[in-house]
């Protein structure tokens, strides 16, 4: 268990964020870094297999990780199994956002990469504010998840609970990584077991939680919404693999909320969620990323792929600070993953809300 003296823990935040945001474009977490190279995307991009990925299963809480995987670390399927991983966590959904420090000069300090802690003023329910931290999710014994079999990091990414069963804040997107199937987050099991362990304590939150508090229920496929391609359309296959990694990489961020940290589903992709630093006096709002007049309505799916490439709007302005977008980031997806997300984001039904500026105060 990380951090003993801990009540509601906070295994994970990125993906693609946590409730960070842009304004004009399509991430919504923090300045960009060198997570990933595009070597290390093109490696992943031969241990991908989106079409598969998008068929799988993808019911919350499974148990096919009932046993720890075990055998040899160098076959083939492991390692293509750890490449995928690692494609995960840094590309899409840039898990090292939340999860790796920053230096003093606000990149990500590498030698510190996903130990843990960016802090985040997370809105409690009675109107006060909880500093909730990223917890270390290297392989430390006792400061990340040495100690955890797979079916407990795999419990942690879907169910919201740590190794003990302790239920984290959903400042982590639990609830959307719920819908992942069981190969990629056993993929990320796996590479999350090749990182260097790193011994760095993450502060306390400011708040506890009573005992038995429960996690987040899951999201639901039904939740998520279509693409408004008729099956028949030659684009529709390529736009429901967007909608998986968009699950995953996006909607949290991008979607208003009906309490904190969880997503009214029925304003999906509509922008709108707030999120304020703890270093940043400001308060970042995610754009709406439908393709709606108050937000990305005549954008092209090819505009929408440059934006996530490279880290501008449609007028080759610079994102906000709080994007994710980039190289080092959602930037080093492939090719082919970036199309499938932008074709999905391009069809989606189009829902008015905003528009909205990067920050307030």
């Amino acid at each position: 268990m990380i951090n003993k003296e801990k009540g509601m823990k906070k295994f994970g935040m990125t993906g693609t964020c946590l409730a960070m945001a842009l304004a004009v474009g399509l991430g919504a977490c923090s300045s960009k870094a060198a997570t990933a190279t595009s070597d290390d995307a093109a490696t992943a991009d031969a241990a991908t297999d989106t079409d598969a990925t998008a068929g799988t299963d993808t019911t919350a809480g499974t148990d096919a990780l009932a046993t720890d995987m075990s055998g040899d670390v160098t076959s083939a399927a492991k390692l293509a199994s750890i490449a995928r991983g690692k494609y995960l966590i840094d590309a899409v959904f840039a898990c090292g956002v939340c999860h790796t420090p920053k230096g003093a000069d606000g990149k990500p300090d590498m030698t510190k990469y996903l130990a843990g802690s960016t802090s985040y003023a997370f809105p409690m329910p009675d109107g006060t504010t909880n500093i909730v931290n990223a917890e270390n999710i290297t392989p430390h014994a006792e400061q990340g998840i040495g100690t955890w079999t797979d079916v407990q990091i795999a419990n942690g990414i879907r169910k919201g609970v740590d190794d003990q069963d302790v239920a984290f804040w959903p400042i982590m997107p639990y609830p959307e990584y719920a819908l992942l199937n069981d190969l990629d987050v056993q993929a990320m099991v796996d590479y999350l077991r090749t990182i260097p362990a790193v011994d760095n304590v993450v502060p306390s939150d400011t708040v506890e939680p009573p005992p038995g508090v429960l996690a987040a229920a899951s999201a639901k496929d039904s939740d998520i919404p279509h693409t408004t391609l008729a099956s028949t359309d030659p684009l529709f296959a390529a736009a429901e693999r967007g909608r998986y990694l968009a699950t995953g990489a996006c909607i949290q961020c991008h979607t208003p909320e009906v309490s904190p940290g969880i997503a009214n589903f029925k304003m999906a992709y509509a922008g709108g969620r707030q999120h304020k630093a703890t270093a940043d006096a400001k308060i970042a709002t995610s754009t709406n990323i439908t393709p709606d007049a108050t937000g990305l309505a005549g954008w092209t799916i090819a505009d929408i792929v440059a934006s996530i490439k490279g880290n501008t709007d449609k007028a080759k302005n610079p994102l906000c600070d709080a994007s994710p977008m980039g190289h080092g980031w959602m930037g080093d997806m492939t090719d082919g993953d970036m199309t499938d997300i932008a074709t999905y984001i391009h069809t989606l039904p189009p829902i008015k809300n905003g528009p909205f500026t990067c920050y307030t105060k």
